[in-house]
């Protein structure tokens, strides 16, 4: 039943909404702006990430300060070998990408034994070295890796890798190569042993005495230990992925580098950084 009052509402849904209130509002031009809007914020993102987190008040307060000290590797091949290799290279390029100059980023030699207690006292901020990560809150990893270094076989003789059924290989114990070689020994499950060690020095004697049939490392390291008639296989086990790590109060420096990275492997920066230190290997 329809009652004076129903009619009014009725009057007044037919006033301010038409049957075809639909097709009358700008739905398609409004949409079309906003995807418009939309396609240029996303390609000023993928196109200058680094530049706007070079702008921001923790780089400011950085370029005030007019340094960042920065953990590199000590004598590690293709990596930092007396103020040459990768590292040093990176640095350097963050340095202008920052300060406007090559030497503002004071590089630091460590190793992983002393990284840990080193950024704890202050004394490095971010670190730019071969690592995976870092445990605990008080440190931020990055997410795109700056190098990923294959996981390689070294001794006197190298077995062809379908051969490696009751081959004892040494590794250092808790370390990304250990990881890398458990997981293949699992996948595989063909009689692959395992022999940790707790520094590269007591494997490396190992080896030499003949107890073991060979020793897997990142072939950075493989090639900073290797020795007069010990070769490498020419295939991989896996890889180890590189990423810088800074303290939890250098996150925006963090991003920095993350962003930076993508762009110098996207205009071939960081292949350029590869072939001039020897990185780059192709299985087989």
């Amino acid at each position: 039943m329809e009652t004076r009052f129903n009619k009014q509402v009725q009057k007044h849904r037919r006033r301010w909404l038409p049957d075809n209130w639909q097709e009358k509002l700008p739905i398609k031009p409004a949409l079309y702006v906003l995807v418009m809007l939309l396609g240029v914020l996303l390609a000023i993102v993928v196109n200058q990430p680094a530049d706007g987190y070079l702008n921001n008040a923790e780089i400011d307060v950085l370029r005030r300060e007019g340094s960042l000290k920065v953990a590199v590797d000590e004598n590690l091949y293709g990596m930092n070998i007396n103020g040459k290799g990768l590292e040093p290279e990176l640095c350097a390029a963050l340095s202008r990408e920052i300060f406007g100059n090559s030497e503002g980023c004071q590089m630091v030699p460590l190793n992983r034994h002393t990284l840990t207690w080193q950024m704890s006292e202050g004394n490095v901020d971010i670190a730019i070295m071969s690592l995976v990560s870092l445990p605990g809150k008080s440190y931020v990893t990055g997410e795109n890796p700056f190098y990923q270094d294959p996981c390689l076989i070294m001794g006197y003789h190298i077995p062809e890798r379908e051969e490696l059924g009751g081959v004892s290989l040494g590794v250092l114990y808790n370390s990304p190569a250990y990881e890398v070689l458990s997981q293949y020994q699992q996948d595989v499950e063909n009689g692959l042993g395992i022999v940790t060690f707790a520094a590269y020095y007591d494997m490396m004697v190992a080896l030499r005495a003949g107890s073991l049939d060979g020793v897997c490392m990142p072939r950075t390291v493989a090639l900073t230990f290797r020795e007069k008639g010990m070769n490498l296989s020419g295939y991989h086990l896996g890889t180890i992925d590189y990423h810088a790590v800074g303290t939890a109060e250098q996150r925006e420096v963090m991003a920095l580098v993350d962003s930076l990275l993508v762009r110098w492997a996207k205009d071939g920066t960081l292949r350029g950084m590869y072939e001039n230190n020897d990185l780059l290997y192709e299985a087989g």
